[in-house]
C-alpha cells in the first residue's frame, strides 16, 4: 500500500536522506561543485515554524518519494501565500507512482497556499508534465556560485 503524508522533518530525515542525495546527484552537485550539506538546525527551525512542509510517500512504510515545500506569505502579492517546492523526487524504481505524490501535493498545497512555485531543471526536464498540471513558465532561474 502506498501512502503520502506530512511528516516532521527530524523524524524522517535519516530514512529519506538517500533520496535527498539521489535528487542532488541529478545535476545540482555537478553544476555547483558543492557537496550536499544540509543545515539540520535551519531545516528544523523552518519545520518548527510551519514553513517547511515535508511530504513523504511510502510503500509498506519504506520511503519512496519526498516533496519539501516552503510555505510563506509573499510580499509580491499582498495577503497571498506561496508554496515553493524545494525538492520533489521519487525513487527511480517507483516512478510509476509519481503522479500519486504530485496529486497529493497539489491537494495539500491548496489547503495552505494560493500560489505554487517550482523551478524546473534542464537536466531532468519535466516541464511538459508540469504544464499539463497547470504550471506556466514565468521566468528562467539562473544560479552561480560566487
Amino acid at each position: 500500500m502506498i501512502t503520502v503524508q506530512r511528516e516532521k522533518w527530524i523524524d524522517c530525515i535519516d530514512q529519506i536522506m538517500p533520496m535527498c542525495q539521489q535528487a542532488f546527484d541529478l545535476g545540482e552537485n555537478e553544476m555547483t561543485g558543492l557537496r550536499l550539506d544540509l543545515d539540520f538546525d535551519l531545516y528544523q527551525k523552518m519545520d518548527d515554524a510551519d514553513i517547511m512542509h515535508c511530504l513523504v510517500m511510502r510503500k509498506s512504510n519504506k520511503p519512496i518519494g519526498i516533496h519539501w515545500i516552503f510555505v510563506t506569505a509573499t510580499p509580491r502579492h499582498k495577503g497571498k501565500v506561496v508554496a515553493q517546492t524545494d525538492v520533489i523526487f521519487v525513487d527511480e524504481h517507483y516512478r510509476n507512482h509519481s503522479l500519486k505524490l504530485i496529486s497529493y501535493s497539489e491537494n495539500y498545497i491548496k489547503e495552505y497556499a494560493d500560489i505554487w512555485l517550482m523551478s524546473v531543471r534542464d537536466y531532468a526536464d519535466r516541464s511538459k508534465l508540469w504544464q499539463k498540471k497547470g504550471f506556466k513558465q514565468i521566468e528562467q532561474v539562473m544560479m552561480r556560485i560566487v
